[in-house]
């Protein structure tokens, strides 16, 4: 059985940005926040404009030719996108599958929207 800090270790293969980096990006039109906590949290708050994407179903959401297939991705490619979840772990883990998946411009909120709340207060 693998180890958590051996699946954790793919932070190290994307690109981490902290809750204030990525408070300077929320009125950015060229950048969307994708929150990828289940459908519950999502509707009690987000951040800013972001849109839904449940980490449970975010490979269905990226392939091209899948019936849930979000086209956000194909239809903006140059964007950034900037990912969050709960503390910052299903985020990281969101994030590496988002860029296997060829999203170009991807990052992570370290420490999810709990460490944006901390800065937000």
């Amino acid at each position: 059985m693998k180890k958590f800090e051996d699946l954790m270790s793919v932070k190290n293969e994307i690109e981490n940005i902290t809750a204030s980096e990525a408070k300077e990006k929320l009125n950015d039109p060229n950048v969307q926040f994708i929150d990828v906590r289940d459908k519950e949290s999502f509707s009690k708050g987000t951040i800013g404009n972001a849109i839904h994407m449940d980490k449970a179903f975010l490979e269905f959401y990226l392939a091209e030719g899948s019936p849930l297939e979000n086209k956000t991705f194909s239809e903006n490619p140059d964007k950034e996108y900037v990912v969050f979840c709960g503390v910052g772990g299903q985020g990281t883990l969101a994030t590496k599958t988002m860029q296997d998946m060829g999203v170009k411009n991807v990052k992570n909120i370290t420490g999810g929207i709990a460490e944006w709340e901390k800065i937000n207060k």
